[in-house]
């Protein structure tokens, strides 16, 4: 999968985000439509580029990021295995 082929998820299709206390810390990856656009809620951690991110946000905002016309995708970040 490319980066570009990234669609907005559901946010019942979020492996395990209906089941995080709302108040929950999460890392994600978001892409928007707006150069440098940055949702309320959402903290920054790395830019990929002027409309893909690495985030952190609450557990309870991920339903907001999907409400958000301006957010095209957002998915849970998945912690990658370490290499020995």
């Amino acid at each position: 999968m490319k980066l570009d082929d990234l669609t907005k998820l559901e946010f019942s299709s979020q492996p395990h985000a209906g089941s995080l206390p709302d108040d929950e810390p999460v890392s994600v990856i978001v892409k928007v439509r707006e150069p440098r656009y940055v949702p309320a809620g959402v903290t920054v951690r790395s830019r990929i580029d002027d409309e893909m991110f690495t985030a952190s946000c609450r557990a309870g905002q991920l339903r907001e990021l999907e409400k958000d016309a301006r957010v095209e995708s957002v998915a849970l970040a998945q912690r990658l295995p370490r290499v020995d």
